[in-house]
This record gives C-alpha cells, sequence and structure tokens, in this order.
C-alpha cells in the first residue's frame, strides 16, 4: 500500500480528508496526519512516504514553503496543495516547484480521489523509470565516455559535466591518457570461434586491461566495435613516470596475448591535462595505431616515440604515377594489366618487406583520388575499394596477389570515368537539344552557335552529339523544325511563307524542298490532308 501524509492545521479538515476518501480502493493507506508542517519535515527524516496532502494556509511554515522544503531533499516526492484561496498565482508557484497538484475548498473529495489516484500512478511509473536507469547506469557510463572521445573540449565541458557529476565520474585527476586496442583478427576469430567466443575472448581483454591499471585513479574501459578504448587518469603530475607505466604494461599484456585467439595492436595517445580534452588523445591513440600500415600489425605504438623517429625514405619509381593516370584516362585494360605485372617483378626485387610496396600503392592510389577530385567525378565506390584493400593487407600473402587487386580497382576506375563521359555526353547533347527546341526560328542557328553556347570545339560537340543521339546536329535542327512546321499547317491558317520565316527558314522554297524531303509531301498538300481528315472527323 502506498503512504499518504496529510497535513492540515484544521482538524476537522483533516478528519474530512481520512473518512471521504476510500483509500483501500486506490491502493494507499494514511499513515499519519500532522497540523504543522514541521512534524511533518521531521517525520519525513525518519520515513520515506509516497505522497502529501498539505493545506496551503498554515500558521508559521505555509504549504508553499513545505513543498519547497521537502522537494530539496526528495525531488520525486508527489505532493498536493489543497487552498481556500481561488487564486491562480498560488496554482502556478504551486506547479513552478513541482507539485503535481493543486485542488481547492470546498473539496470535492470525489474528484480528489481521481486526483490522488492519478499521482499515484504517475509515482509508481516514475518509480519503474528510477529502476530501469539505475539498472542502466553502466550504457549510460559508456554512453558518458563514448560521447567524451568524440567531442571537442569546450563542447564535451559545456555538455558533459551534469553527466559526470551524476555519474559521480572523479574529475580531479592531473592528467589523463588515452590508448586504443585495435582487434587486428576480428573477422577470423569470430568465423572460427562463432560470435558469443569472440566476444567473451573481448571481454576477457577488457578485464585484464582493467587489472593491470586497477591501482591508477581512474580506469575506464568499453568496447567501441572491434576496439578497447581504454581511459586513464593519473593523481601524480609525472607525465615521462605515467606514460611509461602505460607503454610498459600495455607492452606486457601484448606479449601475453601472442599465443591468444586474439591478435592486436595497441595505440597510445598523448597526456592531457583535463578529461575535456581526452578526444585529442584518443585521436592521437588511433593516429599512432595506424601505423599498424607501415610497420606491420601486432606492436605497441606511442604517439610520442612516433614523432621523435626521423621519416624512413621510400624511394618511388618515377614516372609510375603520372603513366598509370594516363593509361586509366585512356581506359587501357591491357596496358594497365601489363603495367601491374611490371610492377610484380620491379618491387619484389626492389623491396625486401611488405611495408615499402604498401608506402607504393598507397602513393600510387592517393595520386589516382586526386585525379578523380580534379576532374570532379565521384570517389565513393573508388573509395570504398582503396579503403577495403587497406582494411585488408594481412590477406595477402605475395605480391603478386597485392598488385592483382590494384589491377581490379584500377579496371573499377576505368569504368568509373568511362560512366563520367557517357554522363557528361549525355548532359550536353540534352543541352544541345534543349537550346535546338528555343532557337529554331533563328535563321542563323547552326552547328558553330550551339558549339558556342555549350562551350565545346565545333568538331567535337559534332562527334559528340552524333555518337550520343544517332544524328548529327544540323539532321537535329531540321527534324525540329518540320515537326513545329507541322504544328502550324495543322492548326493555323498561317500562309506558307510565314510559316517558313517563322520556323527558321528565310527561302519559302528551300523549306518546301526540306518538308517534302522529310514527309513525302509538300506544306500544301499536307495542310490540305490534314484540313480534309480533320473536316471528315
Amino acid at each position: 500500500m502506498k503512504k499518504v501524509v496529510i497535513v492540515d492545521d484544521n482538524e476537522m479538515s483533516l478528519q474530512g480528508l481520512c473518512k471521504n476518501i476510500d483509500w483501500h480502493a486506490i491502493g494507499a493507506e494514511v499513515y499519519a496526519t500532522y497540523t504543522r508542517a514541521a512534524e511533518v519535515l521531521e517525520m519525513l527524516k525518519e520515513v520515506e512516504i509516497d505522497l502529501l496532502i498539505s493545506d496551503i494556509a498554515m500558521p508559521q511554515m505555509n504549504g508553499l514553503d513545505l513543498s519547497k522544503e521537502i522537494l530539496k531533499a526528495k525531488p520525486y516526492m508527489k505532493i498536493i496543495l489543497i487552498s481556500a484561496y481561488d487564486d491562480f498565482d498560488y496554482a502556478k508557484e504551486a506547479i513552478r516547484l513541482g507539485v503535481c497538484d493543486y485542488v481547492e475548498k470546498p473539496v470535492d473529495f470525489g474528484y480528489l480521489t481521481q486526483v490522488v489516484s492519478n499521482v499515484l500512478a504517475k509515482a509508481e511509473q516514475e518509480q519503474k523509470a528510477l529502476e530501469q536507469l539505475r539498472q542502466s547506469r553502466p550504457a549510460l557510463m559508456q554512453r558518458f565516455y563514448s560521447d567524451l572521445i568524440g567531442a571537442s573540449p569546450d563542447y564535451a565541458e559545456f555538455h558533459l559535466t551534469d553527466q559526470a557529476a551524476y555519474l559521480n565520474v572523479d574529475l580531479r585527476q592531473n592528467e589523463y591518457v588515452c590508448a586504443i586496442i585495435q582487434i587486428d583478427n576480428s573477422i577470423e576469430t569470430k568465423n572460427s570461434f562463432g560470435i558469443e567466443r569472440y566476444h567473451v575472448l573481448l571481454l576477457t581483454l577488457l578485464r585484464e586491461v582493467e587489472h593491470r591499471f586497477s591501482k591508477l585513479s581512474l580506469v575506464y574501459c568499453f568496447t567501441q566495435a572491434n576496439n578497447i578504448i581504454v581511459i586513464l587518469g593519473n593523481c601524480n603530475r609525472n607525465n615521462t613516470n605515467f606514460l611509461r607505466t602505460v607503454y610498459e604494461q600495455l607492452s606486457e599484456l601484448n606479449e601475453k596475448y601472442e599465443a591468444s585467439p586474439l591478435s592486436f595492436t595497441i595505440g597510445i595517445g598523448d597526456i592531457v591535462p583535463s578529461i575535456w580534452q581526452i578526444s585529442a588523445s584518443y585521436e592521437n591513440a588511433r593516429l599512432a595505431a595506424g601505423f599498424k600500415f607501415i610497420f606491420g600489425e601486432g606492436h605497441v605504438f606511442n604517439i610520442q616515440d612516433i614523432r621523435t623517429q626521423p621519416s624512413t625514405p621510400i624511394s618511388f619509381m618515377v614516372g609510375h604515377e603520372d603513366k598509370l593516370i594516363r593509361l586509366i584516362s585512356q581506359k587501357d585494360l591491357v596496358g594497365i594489366r601489363e603495367f601491374t605485372e611490371n610492377l610484380t617483378s620491379e618491387w619484389s626485387s626492389r623491396y625486401y618487406d611488405k611495408n615499402g610496396i604498401i608506402a607504393s600503392i598507397y602513393s600510387l592510389l592517393a595520386r589516382l583520388i586526386r585525379f578523380f577530385y580534379d576532374t570532379g567525378i565521384d570517389t565513393g565506390l573508388i573509395l570504398e575499394s582503396i579503403s577495403d584493400l587497406f582494411s585488408k593487407l594481412d590477406r595477402y600473402e605475395t605480391v603478386a596477389q597485392l598488385c592483382d587487386r590494384l589491377y581490379e580497382i584500377c579496371a573499377q576506375a576505368c569504368n568509373k570515368l568511362q560512366e563520367s563521359v557517357e554522363t557528361y555526353h549525355n548532359q550536353i547533347a540534352e543541352q544541345v537539344m534543349d537550346f535546338i527546341k528555343q532557337h529554331y526560328m533563328d535563321v542563323d542557328l547552326n552547328l558553330n552557335t550551339i558549339s558556342s553556347f555549350v562551350n565545346v570545339s565545333p568538331s567535337y560537340l559534332g562527334a559528340l552529339f552524333k555518337r550520343t543521339k544517332g544524328q548529327n546536329i544540323s539532321d537535329s535542327i531540321t527534324s525540329v523544325r518540320i515537326s513545329k512546321a507541322k504544328e502550324l499547317l495543322r492548326h493555323t491558317h498561317m500562309k506558307i511563307m510565314e510559316i517558313s520565316e517563322r520556323v527558321g527558314y528565310a527561302n519559302q522554297y528551300y523549306f518546301s524542298a526540306n518538308f517534302k524531303k522529310r514527309t513525302g509531301e509538300t506544306p500544301r498538300d499536307y495542310r490540305a490532308a490534314v484540313q480534309g481528315i480533320e473536316a471528315a472527323d
């Protein structure tokens, strides 16, 4: 049963409220009644109740002040105020304080019963929601840190401070760092062990990380896709020792898991002085882990060590990038095949490891992307193929396999280029047709005037249009003019000479000759036949 407490300085009002409502029927009981607000405050220090019904006008402390004090400590307490004052300001103030309802005297007990029932139902719903919220606290914590690593410092501090306080996140650390553990063989592990076993292995690894850093004042780890994000905080301001400890622990972890079903690469970001700046450390951790494409998987990369290392010079073969772009521009698949086969032999003799070859392929594909960008061609599918290649580098065991994949991407680029060219040609041809339809009455309409409009040379435009539309431009002009002439012959009584001028012919006889050549009839005969059919109709 729900506990209800009633407070009113009028004993008769108290008795009326107790006796004229069937409390049991609405699942409640009157736990206690009071005539002074102070007594209620003392009682609430010891007892949890579900609903308080209070008069507003009471000596020493009125119902509004009592509600204010209670709701400061118990924001979910349900309160109904009763007053003899028919004053909207009282009701407005009660609502502002968070009171559930406001009932005027004299009390309609049937109405009050319904109000109490609704308030208790609302209280029960809120309790269920609170319980769900408490049960979802781990999910809220993960959401907080997930939002944190993706937000700028100013945005994070402004929008996530309240969330941090609610979740009791300790913000008193002097230094923070983020690391990322990228599972390199997630697909193979899932295929071999099943999805459930894979997640058990991932969770076991996460718990191992938490255990290794358990002496730190802040440790939080969570999974994100096939990665484990590690956020660490340290109270002692000593960047060198803190970062060394993190690196040593993660290196030991990496060595321990060498024989594990999971293979992973670890990136460690920069030390940052505030948790609101952890996104910068996270991005650096991702950048550090990304060096596995150059140095191989299964290592621990510290962003600070990477910055201090001189870049290894990679000697690219002169002219190869331009040659590949030329072959793709020409859509020469045979030439591209020969090009990639030559690369196989050249790279095999030039490099002694996979990393130099990967760097060369990256350079070639970057040049390809730049070519498409410069020409305004959509690179979406090409970028997906390139991304797919680099995400599956561990699957290529020979130079020949890698070069075969490079050929496939180049062939895809040729197809994309051909589609783009065809689209461009179709657009130009449609512009030409629109221009003809709008200017067919112009006597000077010809290939040269149209080519000036679409900004394409006459010879190129003529070939492009015929290949796209199946007829040359002059024939298209004539077709449009004859079609318009037919409309005028059918629907007007204009003279033949006027019609010829209207559709762009300076000479009536030349118009008649062209009309007969196209239709097999002179304009006059066509009009007579058409008008005869219409007359018969």
